[in-house]
């Protein structure tokens, strides 16, 4: 995909919603466009933050490590996410971003990226619309581990997977491949075997399809009742 392509799809973004033309075109031009193969890191936790990633195609898994020494997955970056918004003006980046496929981006070095907000009242609040959406989606994870049953947890993973990875097909909402039902179970907080087993159960009731390399989701009305059950019903 050439450059300019890359640049305009990355306009339609959170970040750069409702700039003025002037502030995108500086915005842009303090980028670079940079490339990563699957498999390479962005960053890696407890790195200096140098830069910001704005993910313009590809796949990006963001991991961090627990007390354990797991490996926990906390989203799947998808083109027009900001990677990682969390590490802004932070002293380290608190999870690693892998590339899961190849990957395009345009990178910022953060100090660049910082005077840029100071000069732009509207980047800066693009910046903090995004940071507060990213963090009502660790406290509702945040809930659904305390507050949730397993088929529940399940269910708002995948949700949560589909709109990250999901791409629309005529059978229903297909999991990109490189995501896998480990990210699926890290996602719920629970273990391969449980949810390969509850998944099991679902195939056989038609609510999704699932294989070794594919997760497609059939009946996403019904996934999304026993994500968020409505009062009363049952």
């Amino acid at each position: 995909m050439e450059k300019g392509v890359l640049r305009a799809a990355a306009t339609r973004s959170a970040l750069f919603s409702q700039l003025p033309p002037a502030e995108t075109s500086r915005l842009l031009d303090a980028s670079s466009l940079r490339q990563f193969p699957a498999g390479q890191a962005l960053f890696h936790q407890g790195d200096v933050p140098e830069y910001l990633f704005q993910i313009l195609s590809g796949l990006v898994r963001v991991t961090q490590l627990n007390s354990e020494g797991e490996q926990i997955t906390l989203r799947i970056m998808r083109p027009g996410d900001l990677c990682c918004v969390a590490a802004f003006r932070q002293r380290s980046y608190p999870a690693t971003a892998t590339a899961i496929k190849a990957t395009s981006v345009l990178a910022w070095r953060t100090n660049s990226f910082v005077a840029l907000t100071q000069q732009s009242p509207a980047l800066a609040d693009n910046v903090v619309c995004i940071a507060g959406d990213r963090t009502r989606e660790m406290l509702q994870r945040a809930t659904e581990m305390t507050g949730k049953c397993i088929a529940q947890r399940i269910a708002a993973s995948l949700l949560r997977l589909s709109a990250q990875a999901g791409v629309r097909t005529p059978a229903g909402i297909h999991i990109e491949s490189p995501v896998t039902r480990i990210d699926l179970a890290s996602m719920a907080g629970l273990t391969y075997f449980t949810v390969s087993r509850t998944l099991s159960a679902w195939q056989k009731q038609g609510l999704v399809k699932s294989g070794r390399h594919r997760l497609t989701i059939l009946d996403i009305s019904r996934i999304s009742e026993i994500a968020e059950p409505r009062i009363g019903a049952g």
